[in-house]
Parts: C-alpha cells; sequence; structure tokens
C-alpha cells in the first residue's frame, strides 16, 4: 500500500504561521503594492493552469463552472447592450428609413464590428455552430477569427447588375471561366451570416430600436410579396420588423422618392422617359361582377440628370424654337429653314482623306471586326494579339458618366392616344415641380403655383416610336393655344435608340427571313441557322423577337467571317485548309492586318465587292447569286454589329454616321415611320437647335447606368427595364397584387431592385437570375464551319444560281424603291424581359 506523502516544507510553513492558501492567492492578487512582486507575476503567468486545476479537481469542479458561467453570462449580456447602443448606427427608425440606409447595409460590416466589440460572444457562437469539430481545409483564407471575408474582394463590383450584351467572348473562349467558391468557404460563410442574424435577434431583444438587419429583411420581404403571416412568423422569431413597421418603412421611402423628384425636376436639368405598360391583376375566384378583363393599362416614367456640362441656359430656347417651327400657325415664312433630307445627314462627320491606312472609316472598324473575332474564336495561336488589339478609333465619344435617375410616381393613364399623352405628360411635370406658375390663375390675382417656370425653357423627353408620333400628334392639335405651357411647345423628343436597336433586327430579318421563297439556298439565313437552332427555325423564320434575332446575326456573323479568313487563307496558300493550319504558319500581326484589310474589301458588299457592277456588267452564267446575298448579308449583319458598337460604347459620332445607311434600309424594307422620325429627328438636331440644345440631345441621347465603359444604354433601355421589374414584382393575383400598390410603391422600383441585389449579396445567394447564360459557341461554330467550308459559299462559284436574289436595299432605299412583299407595319414590337440583356 502506498504511503502518503509527506506536504512540501513550505506548506509545512505556512500551516506553522497559520496562513492559508487562499489568504496568499488574494493577498497577492488583490493588494496593489504586490501587483509587480514576482510571486505575484508568476501566479498570473499561471492563470489558466490554475483554473483548469480548479474545473478538474473533483471538490471545486462544480463551483468553477458555476463561476464561469455566471462571469460569461455577464459577459455576454455586457457585450449584447454595449452593441446595442444608437452610437453603433444599428438603430433604423421605420419612420425615417432610407434608400441609403438599404443601400448601403452590409453584413460583412456588422460582422466585422461583431467581433471586435463582443469576441467572446462570437468565438462560442461559432463553437456552437461548429460543434462537431469541422475543421477548415489548408490553404482556406480566413480572418483572424477563423471566419472566410465575407463579400467581394476589394474593388470588385458590388453595385446593382444591369443587363449587358450577348458575351459571345465569354462564351466561346474556354479559358474564360469564373472561380467558383469551394463548399468548405461557403459553409463558413454561411457561419458567418448566422453568427450575425442571432446577434441581431439578441439585440433587438434587448431593444427594439435596434433593428438594422430586421429592416433591411422586411423591406425584402415586402419588396418580394411575401404573405403576411410568413412575416408574421418571422417577426416573432425576431428575423424581421412587423408588417406595420414595414407599411412605416415604405411610407418614408415614398416619401423620400417623392423629394427626390421634385428636387430634381426643379433644376430643369433632367429628361423625362415614359412608356406605358400592361399589369395583369388576375382574380383567384371570379365572379360574375369581376368577368371584365383584369389587364390593367398604366403609364410609368423616370427622371434621368442631364450630364456633360449641360445648363439652363443651353435649354432656355423654347420661344426661338416656335418662332420658326412649321407647326406655327403665325410663324415668319422667312423665319422656316428648309426641309432638310437623308442626303444632308451623309457628311455631318467628314472622312480623313490622308489617313495612312487609305481605308474609309467603315472600312477600318470592318477590318478591325474581322480581327477581333479571328483573335476570340479562332485558333488559340491567335489569342497573343488578343491583348493589344483595342478599340477602333473614337468618331466623337462620349465622357463616361454614371447615370443619375429616379423612377417616378406610375400614372394610372393609358398614353396609347394623343389624349393619354397629354396627361402623361403634365403629371411628369406635375411630379418634378416645372410648370407654368400662371397656369389656371385668374388675372389679377396674387396667387401663383409651387413651381418652378419653365415657360422660357425646353424640356427633353425620351420614347419609342409610338410615343413619338402622339407626341407629335398632340403638339399639331395644341398648335393654336394661347400660352407656351398648354401648346406643349417645351417638348423636344429623342427617339429611344433601344428600340431603334430593335427596328434595325427586325429590317434585317425582313430582308433575310421573311420572304419564303429566301429558304431553299444553301445562302439563306434560315438553312444557316437550322445548323446550329434546328429546332428553332418555326419561330426564327415568322416572329423570333429581339433577343432571338440578335444572337442569330452575331454567330452567324462570326462564323462567316471566320469562313471568310479560311478561305482567303486557303486561296493563298491551298495547304491551310482550316484556321488550325493556317495559324500553324505562325502569321505575323501585320500579316494578318494586311490580311484582315483585303477581307474588308473583298469579302463585304459595297467595297470591292460592289454588288451593282457584279450584276450590271455581268452575264448570270458568270455570276455567283449565292455569294452575293453572302456579300449583302455580311454588309448588313456589319453595319448591325457596328451601330451595336456605338451604342454600347457612347460614340455619338460613330452612331450619326450609321444613321444615313439604316435609314435607307428601313424605307427599302417597309419601316416608314422609322426613316421619317430619324431624318426628321436628325435634321432637327444639326440644322435646326441652337449649339446649347443639340450638345444637350446629342450627349444625353444615350445613357450608362454602371458607368463603365461598354455599358452604355438608351434612356428607353432603362424605362423598359423599370417596367419589367414592376410587373414581375407588381403583377399577379391576391390581395396584395392592386393597381392602388403599383401607382403607390412604383417611385421604390429602383430601391428594391437595389435591395434584392444587396440580400443576394451579404446572404451569398447564388444561381438567382432572370438573365440567360451566354450561348456557348464553340460547337455551333464548328458546326457552321463546316456547313460553310462543304458549301464555300465565300468562294465565287460562277454560274451558282439562287432561288432568290436579295436586292441591295441601301440601294432602294435611296431610289426609293420598295419589294412588294415588304409590309407597311413597322410600329415597335413588344418588348420582352429577355431583350434588355442584349
Amino acid at each position: 500500500m502506498r504511503q502518503p506523502r509527506r506536504p512540501p516544507s513550505y506548506l509545512q510553513k505556512l500551516e506553522e504561521w497559520n496562513i492559508t492558501a487562499s489568504q496568499v492567492v488574494l493577498t497577492l492578487l488583490k493588494d496593489d503594492d504586490l501587483r509587480e512582486h514576482a510571486l505575484t507575476e508568476d501566479l498570473v503567468s499561471h492563470t489558466r493552469d490554475i483554473l483548469s486545476a480548479f474545473q478538474n479537481h473533483p471538490a471545486s469542479s462544480k463551483s468553477a463552472m458555476e463561476w464561469a458561467g455566471e462571469v460569461m453570462r455577464k459577459t455576454y449580456a455586457q457585450s449584447i447592450r454595449e452593441m446595442s447602443h444608437k452610437n453603433n448606427g444599428w438603430h433604423f427608425g421605420a419612420l425615417h428609413t432610407s434608400a441609403a440606409q438599404l443601400r448601403d447595409f452590409r453584413i460583412e460590416d456588422m460582422a466585422e464590428k461583431m467581433k471586435r466589440m463582443a469576441p467572446e460572444l462570437w468565438a462560442m457562437l461559432g463553437l456552437m455552430l461548429a460543434a462537431n469539430g469541422r475543421r477548415s481545409d489548408e490553404g482556406q483564407e480566413l480572418d483572424g477569427e477563423g471566419d472566410v471575408t465575407m463579400g467581394a474582394p476589394a474593388g470588385a463590383e458590388t453595385e446593382m447588375p444591369v443587363a449587358d450584351d450577348v458575351d459571345i467572348e465569354g462564351a466561346s473562349n474556354p479559358n474564360a471561366r469564373a472561380q467558383k467558391s469551394s463548399a468548405e468557404e461557403r459553409r463558413r460563410a454561411l457561419d458567418t451570416i448566422k453568427k450575425v442574424v442571432m446577434i441581431s435577434i439578441m439585440m433587438q431583444g434587448t431593444t427594439q430600436k435596434c433593428n438594422a438587419l430586421e429592416s433591411v429583411i422586411g423591406v425584402f420581404l415586402h419588396s418580394t410579396n411575401t404573405p403576411q403571416k410568413v412575416i408574421d412568423a418571422l417577426a416573432h422569431m425576431g428575423v424581421s420588423i412587423s408588417v406595420s413597421s414595414i407599411h412605416d418603412a415604405v411610407s418614408s421611402l415614398s416619401a423620400e422618392t417623392y423629394a427626390t423628384i421634385r428636387e430634381m425636376g426643379r433644376t430643369l436639368l433632367v429628361a423625362y422617359a415614359y412608356d406605358n405598360f400592361d399589369i395583369d391583376f388576375k382574380t383567384h375566384k371570379p365572379t360574375f361582377e369581376k368577368t371584365k378583363d383584369t389587364l390593367t393599362h398604366l403609364t410609368s416614367g423616370t427622371l434621368i440628370g442631364l450630364e456633360h456640362g449641360v445648363t439652363k441656359e443651353d435649354l432656355r430656347c423654347s420661344e426661338m424654337l416656335w418662332e420658326s417651327s412649321r407647326i406655327n400657325p403665325d410663324a415668319d415664312p422667312s423665319k422656316i429653314a428648309p426641309a432638310k433630307t437623308v442626303s444632308d445627314l451623309e457628311n455631318l462627320h467628314r472622312e480623313d482623306d490622308n489617313h495612312p491606312s487609305g481605308l474609309t472609316r467603315r472600312q477600318r472598324y470592318i477590318q478591325w471586326k474581322f480581327l477581333e473575332e479571328l483573335y476570340d474564336h479562332g485558333p488559340e495561336y491567335f489569342r497573343q494579339f488578343k491583348r493589344d488589339h483595342g478599340l477602333p478609333e473614337w468618331v466623337e465619344k462620349v465622357p463616361v458618366v454614371k447615370m443619375r435617375h429616379v423612377p417616378a410616381r406610375a400614372m394610372d393613364i393609358n398614353q396609347s392616344k394623343i389624349a393619354g399623352n397629354i396627361d402623361a405628360i403634365a403629371n411628369l411635370m406635375t411630379q418634378g415641380g416645372i410648370g407654368d406658375p400662371m397656369e389656371g390663375i385668374e388675372p389679377g390675382s396674387d396667387e401663383v403655383n409651387d413651381v418652378e417656370d419653365m415657360r422660357e425653357y425646353v424640356v427633353l423627353f425620351h420614347g419609342d416610336l409610338g410615343t413619338g408620333e402622339r407626341v407629335l400628334g398632340l403638339r399639331e392639335q395644341r398648335a393654336i393655344e394661347a400660352t407656351a405651357y398648354r401648346r406643349y411647345q417645351f417638348v423636344i423628343f429623342l427617339i429611344g435608340l433601344f428600340h431603334l436597336k430593335m427596328a434595325c433586327a427586325d429590317a434585317i430579318w425582313r430582308i433575310f427571313l421573311r420572304n419564303k421563297e429566301d429558304r431553299n439556298d444553301p445562302s439563306s439565313l434560315l438553312q444557316i441557322v437550322g445548323q446550329f437552332r434546328e429546332r428553332d427555325t418555326g419561330s426564327i423564320g415568322s416572329d423570333p423577337g429581339f433577343r432571338r434575332m440578335h444572337e442569330v446575326i452575331q454567330i452567324t456573323g462570326t462564323a462567316l467571317r471566320l469562313d471568310a479568313w479560311r478561305t482567303e487563307a486557303q486561296l493563298r496558300n491551298p495547304v491551310c485548309t482550316t484556321l488550325e493550319e493556317f495559324a500553324a504558319t505562325k502569321p505575323s500581326r501585320e500579316q494578318l492586318s494586311a490580311l484582315a484589310e483585303h477581307l474588308a474589301l473583298h469579302y463585304v458588299a459595297g467595297y470591292e465587292a460592289n454588288i451593282f457592277e457584279m450584276r450590271a456588267e455581268h452575264a448570270l452564267s458568270e455570276r455567283d447569286c449565292q455569294r452575293e446575298n453572302i456579300l449583302l448579308m455580311q454588309q448588313y449583319f456589319l453595319l448591325y454589329e457596328e451601330i451595336t458598337f456605338a451604342m454600347n460604347y457612347g460614340d455619338i459620332g460613330r452612331l450619326e454616321t450609321l444613321w444615313p445607311a439604316w435609314i435607307y434600309i428601313f424605307k427599302a424594307t417597309g419601316k416608314h415611320k422609322y426613316a421619317a422620325h430619324m431624318t426628321s429627328f436628325m435634321t432637327d438636331i444639326h440644322f435646326v437647335y441652337p449649339e446649347g440644345l443639340k450638345h444637350a440631345v446629342r450627349y444625353n441621347l444615350m445613357v450608362n447606368p454602371t458607368g463603365k465603359e461598354g455599358h452604355w444604354r438608351g434612356a428607353d433601355w432603362v424605362e423598359e427595364a423599370n417596367n419589367m421589374f414592376a410587373k414581375h414584382d407588381f403583377g399577379g393575383n391576391g390581395v396584395n397584387f392592386t393597381k392602388e400598390r403599383v401607382i403607390e410603391e412604383s417611385p421604390l422600383v429602383d430601391i428594391y431592385r437595389s435591395c434584392h441585389h444587396n440580400i443576394e449579396r451579404n446572404f451569398h445567394i447564388a444561381g438567382l437570375t432572370k438573365h440567360h447564360a451566354p450561348p456557348n459557341l464553340v460547337l455551333s461554330l464548328e458546326v457552321l464551319a463546316a456547313y460553310l467550308k462543304r458549301h464555300e459559299l465565300n468562294t465565287h462559284k460562277r454560274g451558282r444560281n439562287a432561288f432568290y436574289k436579295i436586292s441591295d436595299k441601301i440601294d432602294d432605299g435611296i431610289n426609293n424603291v420598295e419589294s412588294m412583299e415588304e409590309a407597311a407595319d413597322d410600329g415597335d414590337a413588344p418588348v420582352q424581359a429577355e431583350d434588355l440583356e442584349v
């Protein structure tokens, strides 16, 4: 049996002196004079060992745990009280909710601050969420607390995403693949979110006003039409604010937006965009009293700030323009300038006759486009030239400025008639706080309307073709009115470029797909499209819609131009039967540039490949009618690519150089209204408007929602995007879907959109989008390459005939020739959600 060990001598001495161990320890720790004593320092340095010994000792284990629990409870409670204080910025008063609070909310900011203010609580929650001992993978980027950093990396895009053009490059380049987060990183990010949510619930339980997270989630739930029962349940959990508080927040946001609209409008330095939109409020249980049509016609509007140095003085020309207006019944004929035609627009931007390439501006763009697609979609060898390829020269570039805009309150107005447009314009001006101070005031009265006086100024309005027609009609109807305000002489209508681009795609459809005779030749567009979209040929041949037609033009055009490279390379070196074999010869940049110049001149109609001469000077037995069709297809597709480029990059000068060609094409394809409006619009800008207004219109015809190069849009695109969001958010069935709610909350669509993006970003909600994924072109281009090579459509085959011969539509337009099959229907097609991605 083991004999008990004698206690150490120092313990015996303590017993002799009648001093307990607790007295020694407490004296050393409590006596300020002994803080630097060697025994005190030794005791403090072994704190963890001493506390562990207490916890492990059978007699003290329970009391030690009780003491530790009490200490930590007090620590946690104190941390929650400190974090709940108003000074930390997490108090969101529903009655004073602002758009900035919702927009600037970042869950990673909350996480960082919570970790700093309550490290013990943060660590404890992390331990509880990983109680099974999960560990991070080696190499995982973690912060000091073992958490994956939330949100996007520094410098990454954090603003509201917008639809972009179809990304052919990203779709076909196998190296352009975004790296996905690992499962471990995602798990840890979600753990961080859970900790923030749990601490937020605790803070709101301590102080109801500490409800930053709950307010953001509450507005998000409302904007997504979440049922009230769900919101009530989440509010009881502490995750959301109550329904009544949400309504208070919405009212506050509406009041703020109303003030913003009025503030912007009263500067007079804004343009207005408006359009009709229809929402179907379906009924759950139709009754006899509710058998009427549930489709409701409303009008939406948007205020867009005028940028690029536009001043009020630039817009102070209403009376001057009225005096020389053709619709002014009292105008002096000598002041009315003679009408201009499309031919007057052809030399707005003169060519550089001394350019070292000897090519015209359009030929240089085509040369650039041929090189661009070889570098993007050709064999890997050509990728090395992509970096220094750059962009085409600017003709007149609008500087990049991020758009300032605010949605207006929707109007219970059907603007499909002239009367509706009168009401819509008046309503928008009222919302903007501008008008005639004396309108409706009795003569001699001292009263005036509380509006900014705009009688001497013009106001810019964006819209589609139909809106433009009705605006012109209302001005003609009102021309006899006594005052400038009642005559609507202040209205300057700006043609919508998004709808113009849709019209360009429709014109190409009319040229190559509308005629059923042009569907049997190998060179027919429908035959080519059938190689990579066999299931869609029926809809493409009848009613493809804008997005589908846009993709047809881009994909087919890319394939044709790549085949042109192969064809010419083989003509020069018979060994090069494919682009891969051409790449194996390792051509230099200079050689490629010279070859691209040859392609621009000989593989596109209008230059060395002169269709008129081919058809007029050669017998049918010598011609290749199918290649003639391909040459014209290349020309029109490249015109579409160039106008797309000009719109995407804000090159107003290049856009204006393309205006005459598209007017002629529109005239030849039955789109007479567009041709007429484009002519009058552009001739007014350059030959009627004073310089200040001319600058204001040209430099604000396009807007840039993101403030980034390559992301310019027509102002009508912004309005259509708001309409689509409103239809998605406010259309449906149930008590939440009413016309009154649409009108009340329509100014908040941008705030709601930002809120949705913020929630998706903050809570790592990935993969939820209405956007189409970019088409994968690798296989499509391979199939098309084989088809084009097999039929040699870029090679002249003497005597090859065609069932249908495409006429030169630009020449037809110049000579006012219109094919018999072209219908006079040239209005705007309905806009679909997918069209906004183009």
